[in-house]
């Protein structure tokens, strides 16, 4: 049984360590480091109807290299846009002061839309090299199936007619499946066997054949104006799918239906990454839903018994897999990975995951960090008690990570007072080793390597999160997350902090090399 004793409210521990330590908020963004942005909505069950603050929960932020950077989230429906779904993802765009830019899309906000007869969210998102933003998430249908999708921004903020359909590309496999777009990156994959790679988009999620059942993992490529890899390509998957719409036709994806969970059940995306692997590229994918596992199945783009082909690496034991656990009778939750290799040793590919690991019934979590090869995964686990301070404290788990230049990993989370009606957005900054990295957080001396981050609201100290974490050209850490805007905790903000590596230090253009 994992026991959780006191932590405190950020507001009264911060001066317990170092005056520069990294961490600390950078003061000239927003107001001292953090900025709010609220939008109006109808409820949609009353459509149109009084005037009131949507749900706005951030999902992923991209910072576009000049300082500024784009916040995706799901928030529910804006009270100008004539659809009742229940949320929509809609994309701001904050300057590098931290104030909301109105000149992005319309009145400041882009919308991500489909149409009246359906409902849709957002999981992920990535930024193109040429400005776009390239979202992916799920439709669900009238008939109740739901489809994979994949929709494009262009740098302006309004549709990327260029990519898909109309700025949308949706993975329909036919029949009535239950699809879920959770995850996408940007990788160099050469999907012919011929030594030359290309860039795409590799797509994750959950899928189904039916309304009723567990769901499977699907996996997806696509070009960067929203084709999907074509069916005459093996490097694109194990099976053939597509509507036939008149665009994507006939295409590929990878789908693995076993060797998922050890318990087999019903498993949730939650990340994925890739790294060149040799002469093939490695694209490991992050499970939930496992009970007392944390799954990352790993899977290439290589030579498959003289074939080139997407398919389970066999470099990894447990079935392609990597399990993360700690015995029977408690949860293990992997939610963010990163690459972070040892060395260009094929061998040596590695990887850094962030998660939490709590009682079974997800009790008293604490902060998990594992480091996984080839060869061996290692582990850590990190909680937020200050020992002696009044406030009893539930857990804390990460749900973000980021990898420096220097191999340090950043985890973003969130931790809690009382019953989690109250909290902070966390950050904890780990050494290569998974060792808390003490020049970094100054929550307390106990504490190496943490920080919180409260945010007062009306006079009040309210909850928040950092749910989304990134790093800047010039150094700095930007999170984003929600925060609570009323005592019911039934309408909140979205919330954006920019934050020092180094305290009184900013670097330009690269990572400082002092420790």
């Amino acid at each position: 049984m994992l026991t959780k004793s006191g932590m405190g409210w950020t507001c009264c521990l911060l001066a317990a360590t170092a005056a520069h330590a990294g961490g600390e908020l950078d003061a000239t963004f927003g107001d001292g480091g953090r900025m709010l942005y609220a939008i109006a909505s109808r409820d949609p069950a009353q459509t149109p109807g009084a005037l009131a603050w949507a749900q706005v929960s951030p999902l992923k932020v991209l910072p576009l290299g000049d300082g500024r950077s784009i916040v995706l989230a799901n928030a529910a429906t804006p009270y100008d846009v004539p659809i009742s779904t229940e949320s929509v993802p809609v994309a701001v765009r904050i300057g590098a002061d931290g104030s909301w830019d109105t000149s992005y899309g319309i009145g400041g906000r882009a919308l991500v839309y489909v149409g009246e007869d359906y409902d849709w969210r957002a999981s992920d998102a990535v930024l193109l090299p040429d400005g776009r933003v390239v979202v992916v998430g799920t439709i669900d249908n009238p008939d109740g199936s739901s489809d994979m999708a994949v929709w494009a921004l262009a740098p302006g903020g309004e549709p990327d007619t260029t990519f898909g359909v109309g700025g949308l590309t949706r993975l329909h496999r036919g029949g009535v499946p239950s699809d879920a777009g959770k995850a996408i990156a940007l990788l160099d994959v050469d999907l012919a066997g011929t030594g030359s790679a290309s860039t795409v988009l590799v797509v994750a999620g959950n899928i189904r054949d039916g309304l009723a059942g567990p769901h499977t993992l699907g996996a997806a490529i696509l070009s960067l104006d929203g084709y999907l890899c074509p069916s005459g390509l093996a490097g694109c998957g194990n099976v053939v799918g597509g509507a036939g719409d008149g665009y994507s036709g006939e295409w590929r994806m990878l789908r693995i239906d076993t060797d998922l969970c050890p318990n087999d059940a019903d498993i949730d995306v939650a990340d994925l990454t890739g790294f060149a692997a040799g002469v093939s590229t490695a694209i490991p994918i992050a499970i939930r839903g496992c009970g007392d596992t944390g799954v990352i199945k790993h899977t290439r783009i290589g030579n498959f018994g003289g074939a080139w082909a997407w398919g389970a690496s066999g470099a990894y034991g447990n079935q392609s897999r990597s399990l993360i656990g700690f015995g029977p009778g408690l949860a293990v939750e992997v939610n963010a990975i990163a690459s972070a290799p040892t060395s260009g040793d094929a061998g040596n590919e590695s990887i850094v995951v962030a998660g939490f690991v709590a009682n079974a019934d997800r009790s008293f979590p604490a902060i998990l960090a594992a480091r996984v090869t080839r060869d061996a995964i290692t582990t850590a686990t990190y909680g937020m008690e200050i020992p002696g301070d009044p406030w009893q404290s539930p857990g804390a788990y990460a749900g973000a990570i980021v990898v420096q230049a220097d191999g340090k990993a950043v985890l973003g989370g969130g931790y809690a007072a009382g019953d989690w009606t109250y909290g902070d957005a966390m950050l904890m900054r780990v050494n290569a080793d998974l060792t808390p990295d003490d020049s970094f957080g100054s929550l307390a001396a106990s504490l190496p390597g943490r920080m919180g981050y409260g945010y007062t609201i009306g006079g009040s100290d309210r909850d928040n999160r950092a749910d989304t974490l990134a790093l800047t050209p010039d150094g700095k850490l930007l999170f984003a997350g929600y925060a609570y805007a009323s005592d019911d905790g039934q309408s909140r903000y979205g919330s954006v902090m920019r934050v020092l590596q180094q305290g009184d230090r900013i670097f330009a253009n690269a990572f400082d090399g002092s420790p």
